[in-house]
């Protein structure tokens, strides 16, 4: 395996920045400065390290905050690569069958943005994981801990001997913590995005669900609810269309769900679990849950509430 630990610095503007991709509004969400990376084996032993400074083209003024996080200074980054020529560069070290490792998911969709800016390829890397998840599995989270790389490098033990926020120094910190895992195994039995979406979207284990799919790179948040291919469904029992409500209620950060009628066996949950992994498309787990009288009462209680925004929010409007 290819395996590319890495870390990104970027830079942010004062205000925010949008782009097209492939006719959808999308907003940047920062623009790369420096890249830090480390191959490594399965072990975690260093094969190569790459590490660079970009100058960027688009937020070209260093934002104070950056500067104050990262330590660099307006001339470091003036003097660096251009970020298109230092994104090709770190393509061809890492190479195409690159699979890539991070502290968390923050790095890769970024990263992709980027590339599509530059005209490179985003669809690379194909595979990445997160190291926060594969530590979660060895040494799970007790009240009160933090997360941070740095929170991680203490807890365990490990020697700070240089400061955070330099990608390649947090990309060396994360190798260390590699170290400490049991990586191989780990990134065996890694779930895939599928995995991910569906164990995200079937959470109650008192519930029955049935017709989970999932749906991928889709451009349009609101596909869920507009696009027949996601949303027409029919009833597990009999094979009836069913009618979909149009109040839409949020669960959690990134679920939805309705209710959706069957002539004959009543009404069911109809749920969608969404997430942009790779910071350009949507992708969406979709089942049909079987409702119960409390699951319910939740529902209409929920619903009832919604409509009464939306009618204080037209009153509003009208008033306007």
């Amino acid at each position: 395996m290819n395996l590319i630990v890495f870390d990104l610095e970027w830079n942010i503007g004062y205000q925010p920045k949008t782009f097209r991709y492939h006719g959808t509004e999308l907003t940047l969400r920062g623009e790369i400065i420096q890249i830090g990376a480390v191959r490594i084996d399965e072990s975690g032993s260093i094969l190569d390290t790459f590490d660079m400074t970009l100058r960027p083209r688009i937020f070209r003024k260093l934002q104070h905050h950056i500067a104050k996080v990262t330590g660099l200074s307006q001339g470091e980054i003036d003097a660096g690569v251009p970020v298109a020529d230092g994104l090709a560069e770190f393509v061809r070290w890492a190479g195409p069958d690159a699979c890539f490792a991070e502290w968390g998911l923050d790095d890769v969709p970024v990263l992709k943005q980027n590339l599509f800016l530059c005209g490179l390829d985003e669809r690379w890397p194909a595979k990445w994981y997160d190291l926060q998840r594969v530590f979660l599995e060895s040494y799970p989270r007790k009240e009160g801990e933090g997360m941070t790389l740095e929170s991680v490098v203490d807890r365990m033990g490990i020697e700070k001997d240089q400061a955070f926020h330099n990608a390649l120094v947090d990309a060396l910190y994360t190798v260390k913590v590699c170290r400490l895992l049991p990586l191989a195994e780990a990134l065996r039995a890694y779930p895939t995005e599928e995995q991910l979406l569906q164990q995200a979207l079937l959470t109650d284990p008192a519930a029955s669900y049935y017709d989970v799919q999932i749906f991928r790179d889709r451009l349009e948040h609101d596909d869920y609810k507009n696009d027949p291919a996601l949303c027409s469904v029919n009833c597990p029992l009999c094979g009836a269309a069913l009618s979909v409500g149009e109040i839409w209620l949020k669960r959690g950060n990134t679920g939805y769900y309705t209710e959706a009628g069957c002539p004959k066996h009543g009404p069911w949950f109809l749920r969608f679990k969404l997430s942009r992994r790779d910071g350009l498309h949507w992708s969406f787990a979709r089942c049909l849950e079987a409702t119960r009288p409390e699951t319910l009462e939740k529902w209409e209680h929920q619903k009832a509430r919604m409509e009464a925004r939306l009618r204080r929010k037209e009153e509003k409007q009208r008033q306007e």
